[in-house]
């Protein structure tokens, strides 16, 4: 008689979870999770049919951990008195899941599955809205300039990964600002400035 499946698959997917925060994804296998559950390991097998399908379930897991923690800067509320686009908030969701979620950023970015999430982002057409709306490119150009962004991004997600970066709050804020007028040099000047209706008038 088959063993009465008694442990769920998202419970299989949590255990997984906790071992790749834990001990990164190399941990990942039956043994560890199996331990995690408290249980042998053929309830993973009754739930995935091999390591590899539990793998992609997770790797699933932590794109769905990584787009809402980034949606969550994206579609911040806005503050009359913030000095920053939306758009910068982005590269904030980005580095700080890199700097909380050692292990998912390692597991999705520099160690795991080879098709990262960096190549087909499923946050890029609200990416690429936020910066038409808010800066006035055209799409085409929206799209170059926030590839030549994603670079910068992703070298200080990395340092915030590894503890090497000290910017946080406001200066990483103002370092996205600067690195995003450094690309206007290139892209040219936006046709519109979130930023002008901030601006204190100048004094009599």
């Amino acid at each position: 008689m088959p063993a009465s499946r008694k442990v769920t698959t998202e419970a299989v997917l949590q255990a997984a979870e906790e071992v790749l925060r834990e001990k990164g994804f190399s941990a990942v296998n039956a043994r560890n999770v199996a331990e995690k559950l408290g249980c042998s390991t053929q309830p993973i097998y009754l739930c995935f049919e091999n390591m590899d399908q539990l793998r992609q379930a997770l790797t699933r897991r932590a794109v769905e951990a990584h787009t809402q923690r980034v949606r969550s800067f994206l579609q911040a509320p806005q503050d009359p008195d913030h000095p920053y686009s939306r758009y910068s908030d982005y590269g904030m969701g980005f580095v700080q899941f890199a700097r909380q979620e050692k292990q998912l950023f390692r597991w999705l970015y520099l160690e795991g599955d080879k098709q990262k999430p960096r190549q087909q982002d499923v946050l890029l057409p609200e990416i690429l809205e936020t910066i038409v709306q808010e800066y006035g490119y055209d799409l085409d150009t929206a799209r170059r300039l926030h590839q030549d962004m994603t670079y910068f991004s992703y070298g200080l997600a990395i340092l915030a990964n590894t503890d090497q970066l000290s910017l946080e709050g406001d200066q990483l804020r103002r370092a996205f600002q600067r690195e995003f007028m450094a690309l206007t040099g290139v892209y040219g000047k936006p046709p519109r400035n979130p930023y002008a209706k901030k601006e204190e008038p100048a004094c009599s």
